[in-house]
């Protein structure tokens, strides 16, 4: 009798740890949806919602200026929508560099030295950064997200040749 008590009684702290936990963590991973983001345009002074952008293939890319290997994407996701990539001009990618350095300043700086195309160019400070990392897995360095046209990821920090692939699939 005392472990048949003993069962129901371990049955029931599980049921409420297991109830009371709140839904899944939702956090950028491939097959799974993208975590909602809103990005503020420094160039037009427009606001980005992620969601807002289903249809089109998605490609997000976190960098800093600290992080050369972010910068060194950064350049080479800008040259996919440069006039002569088979992808530029159309509204099939869309096209977000979301950087997080600590100050706007020095984003605008090297978005200047670096030739990085403004109007796909997003700054997030560090008081909204820590939940952006969060959401993208960013605690242990910079990351990009292809999202396809349902919002799901279908790759983590795909090259520019791979983006063109998984596009043309």
């Amino acid at each position: 009798m005392k472990k048949t008590m003993m069962i129901i009684a371990l049955f029931v702290v599980l049921i409420f740890t297991v109830s009371s936990r709140p839904d899944r963590d939702i956090r950028a991973s491939r097959g799974y949806e993208a975590p909602e983001l809103s990005l503020f345009s420094l160039a037009d002074s427009s606001v980005i919602e992620l969601s807002d952008l289903k249809g089109s293939y998605v490609l997000v890319n976190f960098w800093a200026a600290s992080d050369a290997e972010s910068r060194i994407a950064a350049h080479g996701y800008d040259q996919l929508t440069a006039v002569e990539s088979p992808v530029a001009g159309t509204e099939r990618l869309r096209l977000l560099q979301v950087n997080l350095d600590r100050s706007v300043r020095l984003f605008r700086e090297i978005v200047r030295r670096d030739q990085l195309s403004e109007a796909q160019q997003f700054y997030v400070s560090p008081a909204n950064g820590v939940d952006v990392k969060h959401k993208f897995n960013l605690d242990s360095g910079m990351q990009s997200y292809l999202i396809d046209p349902s919002g799901k990821v279908i790759a983590v920090n795909p090259t520019p040749e791979a983006v063109e692939s998984l596009m043309s699939t």
